[in-house]
């Protein structure tokens, strides 16, 4: 009786560290994912940001119908480096680029908008 117990205890105890690995990475994912949300959210706020630029005359620090010169100055609804990660901005004409860094530096997201008739069309790239 004390062999079946003995290889009892010893497959319970490798039972139960499959289960603690497969419970740590599913963390860490839905960490990364949670991150990557946030980042997706910043972005389009900061893309809301740039088509308030692109309307502005340039009077009044717009880009009057354009995306030239947009910078990080012109991001005012987040900041530009929060705890979901930095973001850098760059646009020309009727096309601006967001992209994103995470805070531990392994998720990049980038979101380029395009103006037209009906709104913005926006393509995702995420290199992770």
């Amino acid at each position: 009786m004390g062999q079946q117990q003995l290889l009892i205890t010893i497959l319970v105890t490798i039972i139960i560290g499959i289960a603690i690995v497969v419970a740590i990475n599913t963390m860490q994912k839905a960490g990364k994912d949670a991150q990557r949300s946030a980042m997706r959210q910043d972005i389009l706020m900061v893309i809301t940001d740039a088509r308030q630029y692109y309307q502005k005359p340039t009077a009044l620090g717009g880009g009057d119908k354009s995306f030239d010169n947009i910078s990080k100055d012109n991001i005012l609804s987040i900041d530009p480096n929060n705890e979901n990660g930095s973001y850098s901005i760059s646009g020309s004409g009727n096309s601006v680029t967001v992209t994103g860094t995470g805070s531990n530096g392994d998720i990049t997201l980038s979101a380029t908008a395009t103006k037209t008739n009906d709104g913005m069309d926006i393509s995702w790239s995420d290199s992770n």
